[in-house]
Parts: C-alpha cells; structure tokens; sequence
C-alpha cells in the first residue's frame, strides 16, 4: 500500500504539470501525424533506381526491352539528356544513374538472325545501387533473349517452311511478343497473407510513422518524473524517507510504478489513435499489443531511472532524456525503417532497445503476427530494462 501512496503522489505531482501533456500526448500525436503524411507521400513517388535507357536501334526489340526494365521492381528507364558516352558515364560516377543500357544500332536484327548480340552496360559494381541495378538488367536481357530463342526454336518446329522470309519475320515477332507477354504476366504469384489481408512487406505510411513515434515518445515521456526524482533527491527528501519505516525498495518500486503507469497509459493511447485515426490495425492481437506496450514502459521506465539517478540538476534530465530518445531514435529506426539503411548501419541499430520495439509492433502491424511474433522483441526489451534498472539502483547517490 506505501508502494502504491508513493505512485499516485508522483502521478499527481506529473498531472499538475502543464508540460506534461505537451511530451506524453501532444507532440506524439502532432508528429506521427506529420511524419505519416511525409511517408505516404514519398511512397507515391517511384522509389526503384533510375536506369539510363539509349536505343539507337529503334527495331523491332527495342520497345519489349524498355518494357522488362520497366516491369522491374528495381529500377526504372529513364531517357538521358545525351547520348554521349562521357556524359552517360559521369552521370553513373555521379551516382545520378544507377546504370546506362545502351542498345547499340543493328541489335534486334542481329538477335532475330541467330546471334547472341550485346549490349553496352555503363554501371558501377562497387557501389549497392549499382549491384543491384547491375542483376535487374542482365535478368531483363536474358528474358529478352530467351524470348527470341524461344520463337526461333518455335520457327524451326513448324512442320511447312514459310513462304518468304518476311513470313518468318512475322512470325518470329509474333512469338516475341507471346513470350514477353508471359513474362509480364506469370501464372502464379506468391503473396503473403495476414489476418485475412495481404500484408505489406516493408513499412511505410503512418505504419512507420506510428511505431516509429511510439516507440521515439515513449522515453521523452520521462522528463517530468526525473524531475520529481531529482527535486526529492536534492531537497533530501528521500534521505528523510528512509528515516521513516519505508526500506530503499519500497521507495524505488514506488517511484517506478509511478513512470511505468505513466509510459504505459501513453503509449496504450498512441496504440488506440493508431488504431482509430490513421487506420494502422494494433489491435487485431490484443495480448501482443499489451505486450509489447507493457516491455516497452519497463524499459522506459528503468531508463528513467538511470537519468534522474546520474542528473545533478533539471537541465541535465532535459538533456539527457532528449539526447537518449535522440539516440535511439535515429539508431533504431523511428524515422526510416532499417531495412533500407545499410548492412552496417542497421546491424548497429539492432544493437539498439528501441529496434527491437519498433520491429516488434511492425510484426503486429505488418506481418498480422500474435504473442508468439513479438516474444523476441519483448524478450530482449525485458533484459534490457532488468540490465538498466540494475545499473540505476547500484549507482552511487548523488548529492
């Protein structure tokens, strides 16, 4: 019951302040709502990699390469400003193009006469963009070219020779464009199901922007308690305690449940305006939603802790708690997902509490995941928090 006081007097000095509705509701609410508008609007651009595409043999084969660059989920032709080699290759050094394709004069009938012609590719392979549009266009020219085998070695079963050898081209084109036409448009398509939907594959929208806030506005929520801490903690307050029959837990687990009611309720809120605003489905799997939000203010909590243990005055919480979220906001993926940074960059912000809590929502939301799709996320919040609270009760006391 003492636990309990403890909590509701640090609950109500929180609610008292003006300022605390700015950091718990406020400000999260204001930028996932921004922040969701920016994604959703960058994700009717085209994202794929601009390929510099120069026909200079306007035949017969031309159109149906254009057509499977286009149909790449990669990249995308674009025509250049010039055709002039030097320029063509500044603008891949320049990494304004991923690559240049260029179909040299007399390729169509070359392919269409047997031969295996080439084609000139201007790409960098030392660079990400490069490699991959480097694999996007030898697969669009192997299609390209195994369409054509295909109609010649269909041109050859016909059992009567053709009249002419126009007949033979028309025939060879009209092949062509049957096996393009099949590659455009396989005949199974895998798609992963979710709850009944097909689920996305990679966060964008208000999904990013809502876990990614979630997840950032969880920890600045922390600021008002660490001053309530640090207040009692220089006014001695907390020496006085522990002359009354209160023990040093009791006083801790007080303040704590206090913070982990507090980051627990906001984000319960963000989970609910996701859910019933901007339209992103929490609450499909209600367990692993509590879950989730329940690992998440352990470890906010116990964060908050440590800084209102290691601050000696107000502007020492106010930076610590911003440089913190700052931190493992931009590390863990509150702003961009990770799977679009690179091999570097998101194995060090995998190391980061806030990843794992961002990836653990995004399972809910994208992937349409229970209990059993956030255990890991969760798991590793849990040790965290336990490894950080630790650390906040061992510190020396500050004067």
């Amino acid at each position: 019951m003492r636990i309990l006081h403890i909590a509701i007097k640090d609950l109500t000095q929180v609610l008292q302040q003006k300022k605390s509705a700015l950091f718990l509701l406020i400000m999260p609410l204001l930028f996932t709502w921004l922040m969701g508008l920016f994604f959703s609007q960058n994700e009717n651009q085209d994202q794929r990699l601009p390929v510099g595409l120069v026909l200079l043999d306007n035949s017969a084969l031309s159109p149906h390469l254009q057509t499977l660059l286009n149909d790449s989920d990669t990249i995308r032709p674009v025509t250049p400003n010039q055709n002039d080699t030097a320029f063509l290759e500044e603008q891949v050094r320049s990494q304004k193009l991923a690559a240049v394709v260029i179909m040299p004069s007399g390729y169509s009938q070359s392919a269409m006469g047997g031969k295996t012609p080439q084609l000139t590719v201007i790409v960098d392979r030392n660079t990400p963009a490069g490699q991959v549009a480097d694999r996007s266009i030898q697969l669009a020219i192997t299609r390209l070219l195994g369409a054509v085998q295909a109609a010649s070695l269909s041109a050859e079963a016909q059992p009567a020779t053709f009249e002419s050898d126009a007949a033979r081209q028309a025939f060879l084109l009209n092949a062509v464009d049957s096996a393009i036409t099949a590659w455009l448009q396989p005949r199974a398509r895998v798609e992963l199901q979710a709850a009944g939907k097909v689920a996305a594959s990679r966060p964008g929208g208000f999904t990013q922007s809502s876990s990614g806030m979630l997840v950032f506005f969880s920890t600045i929520g922390m600021i008002t308690p660490g001053y309530i801490l640090l207040s009692e903690r220089r006014s001695r307050t907390l020496k006085r305690m522990m002359t009354t029959n209160l023990v040093r837990g009791e006083i801790i687990a007080g303040h704590a449940l206090a913070m982990f009611m507090i980051c627990f309720v906001q984000v319960l809120l963000l989970t609910v305006f996701g859910q019933w605003v901007i339209g992103v489905n929490y609450w499909h799997s209600p367990g692993a939603t509590i879950l989730m939000c329940a690992t998440l203010a352990l470890w906010s909590t116990s964060l908050g802790l440590l800084i209102s243990t290691l601050a000696r005055d107000e502007n020492q919480v106010a930076l610590l708690v911003l440089g913190s979220t700052l931190i493992f906001g931009l590390l863990g993926g509150a702003f961009f997902p990770l799977d679009i940074a690179d091999k570097t960059f998101a194995t060090i912000g995998h190391l980061m509490p806030s990843a794992w809590a961002i990836d653990g929502f995004q399972n809910i939301l994208l992937q349409g995941g229970g209990i059993g799709s956030v255990l890991p996320a969760a798991g590793v919040l849990l040790v965290y928090a336990a490894a950080v609270f630790a650390l906040s009760v061992c510190w020396p006391e500050q004067n």
